[in-house]
């Protein structure tokens, strides 16, 4: 049973703000990551506790996210209290449910800098908040650790340049990532767009459209987009973005997917030259034509085809443990391994960054890291070299690396047969094939020890990486 009532405001004005009261589990709150208590202010609280047996007030949201009162919540927990009397914010004014945040706990939404790019003219902006002294609040999501614009980039690039340390902000929290980005899609709504981020737009809209598709099935509902006009789904996104007819924006995907394609071509070749034009025509309002002529010059002869299909379908997605490079945003040109892979976007971690970190990275700012060729000639691969190392070592050109027979076989041997001595100062592919043929020596009761002793050494990716190549022998064998 909850009771409701209401705290007088702290503000000048006369407007009351609901509060839920109700008992709540410590464990179950969520503390802010920028949250901390103040070690005098706890003592004092423990002290008046101990005298009147009674806590300030402490503040949540409905979704048990703290809001205020974390010196409070500090000294139920070292009182011992494992549950405490809260007031859950239901307020219906949302100036009142802002929280200031510092600029350091801020990052840019991914998506965002995948479809509109890093470089906007901020100037006018720049001088509003200069002469107003005041920044309209950011829209945030918490991710657990951080918290992720969805609206307001542009503010905070301006707040990150007049060195402004706390940035106002209301914290969302949503349903689901498709949610999410539709969301920061409306954001941008007034925003004037160029073709290609139009087109960018109508991409993660379709994404949105697919991943909402999915659940209307399993919920049993094969309905179109939601308040939207019939038609294919090309045209609803058409007008959506501001590109008119489905067959404008099939044409400006396919320049746009062009462009992509060519967008680490080195200038002055065909190929960087391709790609200037075709960002110079797609930054133009009326450079759909153009480009699509370009892109249709390039084309070799297809047989005919009844109907084309969409460039976006053709993109390529990562896989997990996949190798990428990155091509766009804060780690454009770095090497990175693919985590998880989201509906949009992948969990990455970033070569050289601490091994528990991970960055958000969009589909088309990463490309297929390109693997060394393997040599088709036998005598340099790994398992030739193996077989050359078993002669040399006298252990016969069989598939096992131990004989069948034991040596001296008849006889019991006087003395221990030593092991063959195994070189680890070699490098490259010779490394592996001496501890290939080492491992191959161990009894199924000594490979479990080496796994035992080398286990707290190995690093997440290196853990990872024997998964794999276990995951793959055991499907090869089961074939």
């Amino acid at each position: 049973m909850t009771q409701t009532i209401c705290f007088e405001s702290s503000t000048n004005n006369t407007s009351s703000t609901s509060l839920d009261i109700n008992f709540c589990d410590i464990k179950n709150i969520s503390i802010p990551f920028h949250l901390s208590a103040d070690e005098g202010n706890v003592k004092k609280i423990i002290t008046e506790f101990n005298k009147d047996g009674i806590i300030p007030k402490i503040i949540i949201t409905s979704d048990k996210v703290l809001i205020d009162g974390i010196d409070a919540l500090e000294a139920s927990r070292r009182l011992g209290q494992t549950s405490v009397l809260v007031a859950v914010k239901q307020s219906t004014d949302d100036r009142q449910l802002l929280q200031l945040v510092p600029s350091s706990l801020l990052y840019i939404h991914p998506i965002n800098s995948s479809i509109y790019g890093e470089s906007e003219d901020l100037n006018e902006l720049e001088k509003s908040i200069q002469k107003t002294n005041w920044i309209e609040p950011l829209i945030v999501t918490f991710d657990g650790e951080r918290y992720r614009i969805v609206s307001g980039n542009s503010r905070y690039k301006v707040s990150q340049k007049l060195g402004i340390k706390q940035v106002p902000c209301e914290v969302k929290v949503f349903t689901s990532e498709a949610e999410e980005l539709k969301f920061l899609l409306a954001g941008n709504i007034q925003r004037e767009k160029t073709i290609e981020q139009k087109v960018r737009e109508g991409w993660l809209w379709e994404e949105i459209e697919r991943e909402e598709a999915k659940a209307r099935m399993l919920k049993g509902s094969t309905a179109p987009m939601e308040n939207s006009p019939g038609g294919a789904v090309r045209d609803i996104v058409a007008k959506r973005v501001g590109l008119g007819s489905g067959k404008t924006y099939e044409h400006a995907s396919a320049a746009v997917k062009e462009m992509d394609d060519s967008r680490d071509a080195a200038p002055g070749t065909v190929r960087g030259d391709r790609h200037r034009q075709l960002k110079e025509l797609l930054s133009k309002p009326r450079g759909v034509d153009a480009a699509y002529k370009l892109v249709k010059e390039k084309e070799e002869p297809k047989p005919t085809s009844t109907k084309h299909k969409p460039a976006q379908s053709e993109k390529w997605i990562p896989k997990e443990l996949e190798r990428i490079k990155v091509t766009g945003g804060e780690h454009s040109g770095k090497e990175a391994t693919v985590m998880v892979v989201l509906s949009m976007c992948a969990i990455t971690h970033i070569d050289g960054s601490p091994e528990s970190k991970r960055d958000q990275i969009p589909f088309n700012q990463m490309r297929p890291l390109e693997q060394p060729s393997i040599p088709t000639d036998k005598s340099t691969s790994v398992k030739e070299e193996i077989r050359k190392k078993q002669q040399e070592l006298g252990l016969g050109s069989g598939e096992q690396v131990l004989p069948d027979k034991q040596r001296n076989e008849g006889t019991a041997p006087s003395e221990p047969i030593q092991a063959s001595a195994i070189n680890f100062k070699t490098t490259g592919d010779a490394l592996v094939t001496e501890v290939a043929i080492a491992l191959l020596r161990l009894s199924p009761k000594q490979l479990s020890e080496v796994m035992r002793s080398c286990g707290p050494d190995f690093t997440s990716t290196q853990i990872e990486a024997i998964y794999q190549g276990l995951k793959q022998q055991i499907t090869h064998k089961a074939a």
